[in-house]
């Protein structure tokens, strides 16, 4: 979700009330209206942020309907076991507290987590909500592999699997297409997948999680440590026009940090026709090992200013700068389709994987999702040696044909 460092912005603290005209959905089968699984991955060095935001939460359901679900997986790195809370009218409930520690990213947890609550608090629609350290798509060959040093950052989770905060970056994950397999096996349909955790609005995680969610929320960038304003969105969690909900998220978001939050919306339903689209643009590029790209000045999400190095390229302006216009403008068509929603930010918190001055952020660049753009040089530094030979591992690459460009 976020990286390590303490970067404060300031918050107003404000309070959401009801809405005397906007009465909570009716519930006439008996369930909930919809229930909301916070899942948080706190065994790491986020630690100290989970109670803050824990608060946040607590405060934003003071206003809740009851037959709103607010229910919170929490794994922190304090000595302190795993625990699964209700939070309602500004309480928390603590519904069970774990034996022992566990990896929290582990996909059996996960899933055992996930739908024990989904059985336990039965709704008309449920949403899912991520919060921990994340890194895209990057990914190891197993998804709970002890991360070696220099190249610490693969997907979702990480879990120290001690109780500790471990700063050195040390801990196990969970890949993106082991969590849409283990999401897939719930078989209910998230309304939205909010996730408060970096990078994670990229063509290849999309592709991944397109069946299991009508909608992902989410930062092609890095999340700061504090992340989301929860008192404040707490009551879009469960606006009954899940859209209008989620557009509410990014809006409350991204002013809560004054712009510098780079955040989208995309539709999943969308994300096969923009693969399809994106093979046939890539046809007229070629992109192959030995094709000069034209990568100068392009909006990127990840890297190293130590090492010069760029990754996770801005989809939208990867494709303006490189294909030609009339390829380009028909192929836009559908990427319009598939992010509804985003809001820019001309620079936002960056823990050293980005540096600035390599590129000007602009709302014609900014297309809200990111892309993985095969390079040999990835193959030169410990950082990024990995990307190439685990993206064939990602649905993403087989559909738009890295392949036939040799890689």
């Amino acid at each position: 979700m976020k990286h390590f460092f303490l970067f404060l912005l300031s918050v107003g603290l404000l309070f959401v009330a009801c809405k005397d005209d906007d009465p909570a959905p009716t519930n006439p089968d008996g369930k909930a209206f919809r229930t909301v699984i916070m899942y948080m991955s706190a065994e790491n060095n986020l630690s100290a942020f989970a109670d803050p935001d824990t608060s946040e939460m607590v405060k934003g359901t003071k206003t809740l309907a009851e037959n709103c679900n607010f229910i919170v997986f929490l794994d922190k790195a304090e000595n302190a076991v795993p625990s699964l809370w209700k939070f309602e009218g500004g309480k928390r409930i603590l519904l069970k507290e774990y034996e022992a520690d566990f990896l929290n990213c582990d996909p059996e947890k996960m899933y055992e987590i996930i739908s024990g609550v989904i059985s336990d608090y039965p709704a008309q629609s449920y949403a899912l909500a991520l919060w921990g350290h994340a890194s895209g798509w990057y990914i190891e060959n197993d998804s709970v592999e002890t991360t070696r040093d220099n190249s610490p950052r693969r997907a979702y989770g990480r879990d120290t699997g001690n109780n500790s905060r471990n700063p050195n970056n040390v801990g196990k994950w969970i890949n993106i297409p082991t969590m849409a397999k283990m999401l897939k096996r719930l078989n209910t349909k998230f309304d939205f997948i909010f996730c408060d955790c970096c990078n994670m609005a990229n063509a290849e995680t999309a592709y991944e999680l397109r069946d299991v969610t009508d909608y992902l929320v989410g930062s092609p960038a890095e999340i700061p440590g504090y992340g989301a304003p929860y008192d404040l969105i707490m009551q879009s969690f469960f606006n009954s026009n899940v859209l209008s909900g989620c557009q509410e998220i990014v809006d409350t978001y991204h002013k809560d940090y004054d712009g510098h939050l780079p955040l989208s919306i995309i539709k999943m339903s969308e994300m096969s026709q923009l693969a399809n689209a994106t093979r046939v643009i890539l046809q007229t590029i070629e992109p192959t090992a030995d094709k000069l790209l034209d990568l100068n000045g392009l909006m990127y999400y990840d890297g190293s200013r130590s090492l010069n190095l760029r990754c996770l390229y801005d989809m939208n302006d990867f494709l303006l700068q490189n294909a030609p216009a009339d390829e380009y403008a028909q192929w836009k068509q559908s990427l319009d389709r598939a992010v509804i929603y985003k809001k820019n930010a001309p620079y936002w918190q960056s823990n050293g994987h980005v540096e600035f001055t390599n590129f000007t952020s602009t709302d014609e660049k900014y297309g809200g999702i990111s892309m993985h753009v095969p390079r040999k040089s990835y193959d030169n530094f410990s950082y990024s040696k990995n990307f190439n030979p685990a993206y064939s591992k990602m649905q993403w690459y087989w559909v738009v044909n890295w392949d036939s460009y040799g890689w």
